[in-house]
């Protein structure tokens, strides 16, 4: 069972390097497309008179009675320039839009692979906790009937141990092992908690795209 969630919680990790490469690559094309926005538009701000320039162009040959106009070569240029700019504009503003979709969901892909370590990582430890509590749970059983062995070993009268003594051994068990976990035995406990919560944490390293 072990060796299955130590085997999910490297898929987690794998998932999470997944993702991160993905959220690498939208972040890279976020790049790419603001670069090409910030470009179109500062062309764009220079080519802002153009339009002023071909239509004073239209408005003059409208009085002259032409009905057919001819821009000069280099208006011609810019303003088929702004137009092919105003067409590729919002093209290139959607794919900015659509890129910053891609990478909120990307970003959560991450947290949710995140979440996958940290939990598969508590059930290793979860894991290794029942192990113990059965262990324990064992230890308590050959206890038990250790104790019975001693009471009926004492049945013929002629025994060191007295019913007596071992009643009050079993009341002693509940408080002493409370002082040695969380009373004078405290420190040890603390020790034993810190060296799970960075066993804890090593498990949850953060996974690299490397």
């Amino acid at each position: 069972m072990m060796n299955e969630i130590q085997k999910k919680l490297e898929a987690a990790k794998e998932r999470r390097r997944n993702v991160l490469r993905a959220l690498d690559e939208v972040a890279a094309k976020q790049v790419k497309a603001a670069k090409v926005i910030s470009m179109l538009q500062a062309e764009k701000e220079t080519l802002a008179d153009v339009q002023e320039q071909v239509n004073n162009i239209r408005l003059d040959a409208m009085e002259t009675g032409k009905t057919t106009v001819h821009l000069p070569a280099d208006v011609s240029k810019k303003y088929e320039r702004l137009r092919e700019i105003d067409e590729v504009l919002p093209a290139a503003l959607r794919r900015k839009e659509a890129l910053a979709g891609e990478r909120a969901v990307t970003e959560a892909a991450v947290g949710d692979a995140d979440e996958a370590i940290r939990r598969e990582a508590g059930a290793i430890l979860a894991a290794e906790q029942t192990s113990v509590w059965e262990r324990a749970q064992s230890a308590w059983a050959d206890y038990i009937e250790a104790m019975r062995e001693v009471l009926v070993l004492g049945s013929t009268g002629r025994g060191r141990h007295s019913w007596g003594d071992i009643s009050d051994h079993l009341n002693s068990l509940t408080p002493s092992a409370y002082r040695e976990l969380n009373g004078e035995g405290v420190t040890k406990t603390n020790t034993g908690r810190e060296k799970v919560r960075q066993r804890y944490a090593d498990l949850i390293a953060p996974v690299s795209v490397a």
